[in-house]
């Protein structure tokens, strides 16, 4: 292992020049300073002599920016979440952009912590999937003047957002079903203070008022034998149709069905708000609400692009629409 690393210095010495002219020529700046082709040709293999590698914060400070944005998760295990960070990855490194990602784990103080570190780190723009209410995250946001897009959570009408509008999509489910729900079985995850899931609370109840459905809410289980109760009392009740609000409880509940024989669609019929790649494998196929992962990754990168061009311009939301995946379950 090098003992330690090369500097502008040690190319200089060992080629008895200034240190301004190695600096000029490893910079491209060589024809511009007058420095003759011979010079250059010199500090250059002798750069790569040495194995130079230029100071990332040196040459960060001189032209005040990084070419480094920070992406902030929730949860990076979540395939919604892992898929996103391809897309954004891909499409940043196609604008000559690398992504410093870190994952939340949907723990506010990580949250606030890992924004302070990425600051620090003088990344040019911060994209949030945020997990505090903006009110929380403004002392942090406020001391700094890069631009934050906000991405799959919505932050207030003050801050650019890329995303769904998990409410209406949730509500639009609601007369997705074959047939009219008799009464609606509305099922989410027991951490139900994610951003999302509370406006999909929202939008599934809000719809069943307004269409005079009646629903039970049910915060599902993470113990098997629990959730198997849970799902015999939503039939004992009468409720013939299920809205799932994330796939994780998606998945869960459709282990209990198939623990107690529950038949799809001829005893319940299901729709989740989240696809998933395994849904197409079941017997039958589970009918899903499909997030445009693909079209929020890219959007955010254009959206961020504007506001790097043009910092002071006034913030937009951008939402996107949902597609039904039609399946057998519904």
């Amino acid at each position: 292992m090098k003992a330690k690393r090369t500097s502008l210095a040690d190319i200089a010495e060992s080629l008895n020049i200034s240190k301004s002219t190695v600096s000029f020529v490893l910079n491209g700046k060589g024809k511009q300073f007058n420095i003759s082709e011979t010079t250059q040709k010199l500090i250059l293999a002798k750069a790569k002599e040495l194995n130079y590698v230029p100071n990332f914060y040196a040459k960060s400070l001189r032209e005040g920016k990084t070419q480094t944005i920070g992406l902030v998760l929730a949860d990076i295990s979540n395939p919604f979440y892992s898929e996103l960070c391809k897309v954004i990855q891909e499409s940043l490194y196609e604008q000559g952009y690398s992504l410093f990602i870190v994952s939340t784990n949907d723990d506010p103080d990580i949250e606030k912590k890992l924004l302070r570190d990425l600051i620090l780190r003088s990344v040019d723009a911060l994209i949030i999937a945020p997990c505090n209410p903006v009110p929380e995250l403004k002392p942090i946001l406020d001391d700094t003047p890069i631009p934050v897009i906000f991405m799959d959570r919505i932050a207030d009408d003050n801050g650019d957002f890329v995303g769904v509008d998990n409410a209406r999509e949730a509500g639009k489910l609601m007369d997705c079903f074959a047939k009219k729900p008799k009464k609606v079985g509305i099922i989410h995850p027991a951490a139900a203070n994610v951003m999302t899931v509370r406006l999909r609370i929202a939008g599934a109840k809000s719809a069943c008022e307004e269409r005079n459905l009646p629903y039970d809410l049910v915060s599902f289980s993470d113990d098997a034998a629990q959730a198997d109760k849970q799902i015999q009392e939503l039939l004992k009740d009468g409720v013939d149709s299920l809205v799932l609000l994330n796939s994780k409880v998606a998945l869960s509940t459709l282990a209990s069905l198939k623990r107690l024989n529950v038949k799809l669609p001829e005893q319940l019929r299901v729709i989740s708000f989240e696809d998933s790649e395994a849904f197409a494998y079941f017997t039958p196929p589970i009918t899903a609400l499909q997030q445009p992962t693909d079209q929020i990754g890219k959007e955010t990168v254009v959206r961020l692009l504007e506001r790097l061009r043009e910092p002071t311009e006034q913030r937009k939301h951008r939402m996107m629409d949902c597609m039904l995946v039609e399946r057998a379950s519904h």
